[in-house]
């Protein structure tokens, strides 16, 4: 009978450390897609606020522009109607007087 070769262990090791190692990193990277893909989620859902938010803000300017636009033409209304109603004022007393009337 023969005696069996000494077993070279190392040999034996080496391809399965190796390949424990892989799936190691394999493992790690996998972990790191995952943390970029939330990352990324998680930034378009801030870019998507954000826009929201200024179109917002940007209807909300439009409409302060209409308003002031609106009382700019009511202040320009009030000053005609002052005007008209000054000079209305002034006919019914030059009336009065050239009358004789008693005007209150």
């Amino acid at each position: 009978m023969t005696t069996p070769a000494p077993t070279n262990w190392k040999a034996m090791l080496a391809p399965v450390i190796t390949l424990s190692s892989l799936v190691f990193v394999a493992g790690g990277g996998w972990v790191t897609i995952e943390a970029v893909a939330q990352d990324n989620t998680e930034l378009t859902d801030r870019v998507e606020r954000v826009e929201v938010k200024q179109n917002q803000q940007q209807v909300i300017d439009l409409k302060v522009e209409q308003v002031e636009q609106r009382l700019e033409r009511l202040e320009t209304s009030i000053d005609k109607m002052m005007e008209i109603q000054q000079q209305q004022a002034a006919n019914q007393a030059r009336i009065c007087e050239a009358t004789g009337a008693n005007c209150r």
